[in-house]
């Protein structure tokens, strides 16, 4: 991932990985996007199952409520060759939000929540892009979490990461 500005988001997209200088644990309490290694251990896992995103951005955006809101995607636009015939035509974008967890949306507006923890092990989003990238969202029964996988193993320093970003005063 390179540094990259996003239309409404509030910062540069950024990446720590092959990091030498940061820890995770280091990387969630110095950085102003804490999720940049729960990114990095997602996207990872994506290209251990061969579905690298054709996008995947992290960033600061508004929220609904005014907010600002972290935030993950990973994009598979329409027409990508990794997708199943049925799911091709649609895309498929996975997102997570520091609000509301992960997500699965495609171009027709079909929108579900994944029935993971907010901060789910990178290889459950992994997984959930292998299924979700053969069957459509609207069709057929939705994805089910395997047993045996839950939280990211690094989710203590993340978690305490969001609580001191949801505690300070961002002004953009």
């Amino acid at each position: 991932m390179t540094a990259l500005e996003e239309p409404g988001t509030a910062g540069p997209v950024k990446s720590t990985q092959g990091s030498s200088q940061l820890s995770v644990g280091d990387a969630t309490r110095a950085l102003d996007v804490p999720q940049l290694p729960y990114g990095d251990a997602v996207h990872a896992e994506l290209l251990a199952v061969a579905m690298p995103p054709e996008a995947f951005e992290t960033g600061i955006r508004d929220g609904r409520s005014g907010a600002p809101e972290l935030f993950l995607r990973a994009v598979w636009p329409a027409g990508t060759a990794l997708l199943d015939d049925r799911v091709r035509g649609r895309g498929l974008t996975l997102a997570w939000s520091h609000v509301t967890g992960w997500s699965a949306h495609d171009a027709y507006g079909i929108c579900r929540l994944l029935d993971v923890d907010a901060l789910a092990d990178p290889r459950l989003i992994a997984h959930a892009a292998l299924h979700l990238a053969e069957e459509p969202l609207d069709e057929g029964a939705m994805w089910a979490p395997p047993p045996g996988l839950g939280r990211w193993s690094e989710a203590v320093y993340l978690d305490i990461a969001l609580a001191h970003y949801d505690e300070r005063e961002v002004t953009w």
